[in-house]
């Protein structure tokens, strides 16, 4: 008697996920390499036997859009956008971690490292330390080749997965995985004085929230009816009795 109630209930709670999801997009519209989600939903059966079953509305898994966002101009020397595939290899107490914010800068040790202040690894696992010396201004080459001058420092390691929606964000633009990364393809590029800005686009993301509220709204409508609905079952029984 009550089913039409619990499967509302379960569509409303995954609803309220779903705007979580949007308000967190927006939230991040102008966070660097950001990569917008959306919910994943499914249909739950659930029942005594196979006779009789009820559908639910189960929110499985979050979706992340890995469209690359546009590139934009920043002109600082250590900024890089990946143009193509590809996380940078980051170096950080919990383990290795990836991400695609070129926002990088140099530490008191003149290491290279990300704004979070963990250090970018290069193609041998190792810190990407830029000399002291050094009179000319580094230049970060499409590979990922570091040089002052005619002196390479090192190569920016970029890498990517078979499966991009496995990686688990933690913080700070940072992802986490117990993928074995791979060499990026040739095709994935670094920009220099570049920046990838978030692929979340904020009109899209209204749209899809003022649509959000107007199915809740009508859920929540179809649900205060069955509940009306009972009670004058239930009065009008109790009056037969």
């Amino acid at each position: 008697m009550e089913n039409a109630t619990y499967i509302g209930l379960s569509r409303l709670s995954s609803m309220r996920r779903e705007m979580d999801v949007l308000a967190n997009n927006l939230a991040n519209m102008n966070s660097n390499a950001y990569k917008g989600e959306r919910v994943l939903f499914e249909e739950y059966l659930k029942g005594p036997n196979d006779a009789k079953k009820v559908s639910f509305v189960n929110d499985f898994a979050i979706l992340r859009d890995n469209r690359i966002g546009n590139l934009e101009q920043t002109g600082n020397t250590y900024d890089v956008a990946i143009t193509g595939s590809g996380y940078l290899t980051i170096d950080t107490p919990q383990g290795r971690r990836f991400t695609r914010d070129g926002h990088l800068r140099l530490d008191n040790d003149r290491r290279l490292v990300t704004a979070g202040g963990h250090p970018v690894l290069d193609s041998r696992g190792r810190d990407i330390v830029i000399p002291q010396d050094a009179q000319e201004i580094p230049t970060i080459a499409a590979d990922g080749t570091i040089s002052v001058g005619q002196q390479q420092v090192a190569k920016i390691d970029l890498v990517t997965f078979e499966n991009e929606q496995e990686l688990r964000k933690t913080s700070q633009g940072l992802y986490a995985t117990t993928q074995e990364p791979q060499v990026a393809p040739a095709s994935s590029t670094l920009a220099q004085g570049m920046l990838e800005a978030s692929n979340v686009e904020p009109i899209v993301e209204m749209t899809a929230m003022m649509e959000l509220l107007r199915q809740y709204q009508g859920t929540q409508s179809l649900m205060d009816a069955e509940h009306e609905r009972m009670r004058t079952a239930i009065q009008r029984l109790g009056r037969t009795a």
